[in-house]
């Protein structure tokens, strides 16, 4: 490769962005939990008007499956220009509207034998302890090639063997699980 090459450029550049780097897991962590917390009040708000007023819900579902797609397309087009202050709306919008499609989905749960409330609790429960145990997975990453998806490969198997661990234990304790898992 020459020395020309805007590559080596590029990389400089992006070693020095505060997201991207050896600490992009650590980084990053905090607004992936940004956003599932304004999916999950997104969820909220469409169960809400999913039971205020259902024949409202379907309208406004559609529209925003079209919003989201459109943000979709434009947020990565603003994000990929490096514009994170307006990106970041963007993202959080999208977040929002993606729980409240998610209202559906988590209406048919609610209404399901054997899952209900306690079921979305625990895979509620289980995500966030997913990703408090990535952060500090993430802290071990190295800049090689194909370690960080080795990794998150890895961190996937663990969390799914602890949650089916997790699952037994507590039916040999006799404490509710979802008969669905």
């Amino acid at each position: 490769m020459s020395n020309t090459s805007n590559f080596r450029q590029a990389i400089q550049q992006a070693r020095s962005n505060a997201l991207v780097g050896p600490n992009v897991i650590q980084n990053a962590l905090p607004f992936v939990g940004g956003g599932l917390v304004l999916t999950a009040v997104g969820a909220w708000g469409g169960l809400n008007v999913l039971q205020q007023n259902p024949a409202l819900f379907m309208p406004t579902f559609i529209a925003a499956i079209v919003a989201e797609i459109v943000l979709f397309f434009v947020a990565q087009g603003v994000a990929a220009r490096g514009n994170n202050n307006v990106a970041l709306p963007l993202l959080a919008t999208y977040s929002l509207l993606s729980g409240y499609t998610l209202a559906m989905l988590l209406n048919l749960a609610l209404r399901s034998d054997g899952v209900g409330l306690m079921g979305i609790g625990i895979a509620a429960l289980s995500c966030g302890v997913t990703f408090i145990a990535a952060r500090s997975i993430g802290s071990n990453l190295s800049e090689q090639d194909g370690s960080a998806l080795a990794k998150t490969v890895q961190l996937g198997v663990i969390a799914l063997v602890v949650v089916m661990l997790a699952q037994l234990g507590f039916s040999l304790f006799g404490i509710y699980t979802p008969s669905w898992l």
